[in-house]
């Protein structure tokens, strides 16, 4: 197999799931982070790399265990697709990384396409999202992670489906957006959970408490960062949507950056196996780290993590290192930012009696879009069983209706999802801005504001349970 082949020679029996029963058996594993290279890339080059990357990721693993994080579609506009590129791995080394499937510029068809060639490799760590907006984007096409989560599970039992959340949301709409659309995920299918990257430590606690609040026991992986000056300029920019540096911590890096390069490198490796003793205090499975995927960096990343996990001998004593180290700098991006739990930080375990918070979710329910709200539910009531273009001036008024194949206005608060500019049907991206602004125009979130309206109406569990098809799927 090389990469862009478009097809499998033959059909590789499922062997050895490494990275599943590390996870099972509550091993922490780390994951190097690895984009597949743009299509500039000749297949047999691009392939040659994969390899010496994973030999390099056998070495390290006898520091501790180790796998490549395969990204599809991130750095570049045009790359090779992760599922096609993995082919290059030795077949019984498959199975000890994770695979990226991306939705950006995919249709749901490809997706399928691209999916079965994993499955007739042997291939069956898959995660798939719905992919980041590119300016260089030729059609504004996306898949939602969430159909393909639900067509793996239906049609390709063996494999293992991930669910990526980004829990670095300071508004109460847009972070209880982000996780009802994660337990909509763990119910499609998903055995595992994959964050975004980000620095606030307490974001990363809070998203542990709320599964345990929810009782979710699913594993979940920590994806980290390190920081390089063009990394950094780049989330300066929103190169990478969905990850924010907040002012204080943007002042701390600046203050790295007047010194030596080579000190500002140190910083940051410092600062990661801080995050990553934290994150094996908190309950993660792992560490996904991205910025390190050279063979060089591989085996020195896995000997850091590995004397950062044995540094620690209490979450007290890391909490006051990793305090200090931060110079208890604010990490949220906006004062009086979100926060889920009352406590963050201050003890190592979720008490069921720690103050859950709700402030602010209700707010952005103004009493307009509450009255809204009971005229749509009045005149759109039966829209489910009746003919899409039933009273299509008053929704398209009303609720933005997009003359879908069938009308879904029941199951999304009466707001139409098509007004989503990609077209996601069961819930956010995780590139919504801090603001609550959508990643591609500058309209609110829509489904921030169905999150808002259905804990209004204290009926959020139609966001978890009820699968909503895409327009096409009609």
């Amino acid at each position: 197999m090389t990469p862009n082949s478009g097809q499998l020679e033959m059909t590789f029996a499922p062997g050895e799931n490494t990275f599943k029963n590390n996870l099972d058996k509550g091993i922490f594993t780390l994951l190097i982070e690895h984009d597949s290279p743009g299509a500039d890339v000749a297949p047999e080059e691009a392939g040659r790399r994969l390899v010496l990357l994973d030999q390099a990721v056998q070495r390290a693993s006898e520091i501790m265990p180790t796998g490549l994080a395969i990204t599809d579609q991130y750095n570049f506009s045009h790359s090779h697709r992760a599922a096609e590129y993995a082919g290059a791995l030795p077949p019984e080394r498959r199975n000890a990384h994770l695979i990226y499937l991306s939705g950006r510029e995919t249709t749901f068809e490809r997706m399928v396409e691209l999916i079965q060639l994993c499955r007739n490799a042997g291939i069956r760590n898959l995660v798939p999202v719905s992919g980041d907006f590119h300016n260089n984007m030729t059609r504004n096409v996306f898949t939602e992670d969430v159909r393909t989560i639900k067509w793996i599970k239906e049609n390709y039992p063996d494999a293992s489906p991930g669910a990526v959340v980004n829990p670095y949301k300071y508004r109460a709409d847009t972070q209880f957006a982000q996780f009802f659309k994660l337990i909509k995920k763990l119910k499609t299918g998903s055995g595992f959970v994959v964050t975004q990257a980000g620095w606030d430590m307490r974001k990363l606690q809070a998203l542990k408490w709320y599964m345990e609040y929810r009782n979710l026991d699913f594993p979940v992986i920590a994806r980290l960062m390190l920081l390089t000056p063009r990394s950094l300029e780049q989330i300066r920019n929103g190169a990478f949507p969905g990850i924010t540096v907040s002012p204080d911590f943007e002042a701390i890096l600046h203050n790295e950056l007047a010194f030596s390069a080579k000190q500002f490198e140190a910083a940051q490796w410092r600062r990661l196996e801080l995050q990553a003793a934290g994150c094996k205090f908190l309950g993660f499975s792992g560490i996904q780290i991205s910025g390190v995927d050279t063979p060089d960096k591989i085996r020195l990343t896995a000997m850091r993590i590995k004397a950062a996990l044995r540094e620690f001998s209490s979450f007290d004593q890391w909490v006051e290192e990793y305090c200090a180290y931060q110079a208890k700098a604010e990490m949220a991006p906006t004062p009086n930012s979100f926060m889920m739990f009352e406590g963050l930080l201050s003890r190592q375990y979720f008490d069921p009696t720690v103050r859950f918070c709700r402030n602010g979710l209700f707010s952005n329910v103004k009493m307009q879009d509450r009255l809204l709200y009971f005229i749509k539910s009045m005149l759109f009531k039966h829209c489910d069983g009746q003919r899409p273009s039933g009273r299509r001036i008053l929704k398209k008024i009303l609720a933005g209706c997009s003359a879908c194949g069938q009308c879904r206005l029941h199951d999304t608060a009466f707001i139409c999802t098509e007004k989503c500019p990609k077209k996601l049907a069961n819930g956010p991206c995780g590139g919504v801005r801090q603001n609550g602004r959508c990643e591609i125009s500058s309209a609110m979130c829509v489904h921030s504001k169905i999150t808002a309206i259905r804990e209004w109406r204290h009926d959020p569990d139609k966001l978890e349970d009820i699968y909503v098809p895409a327009n096409d799927e009609f």
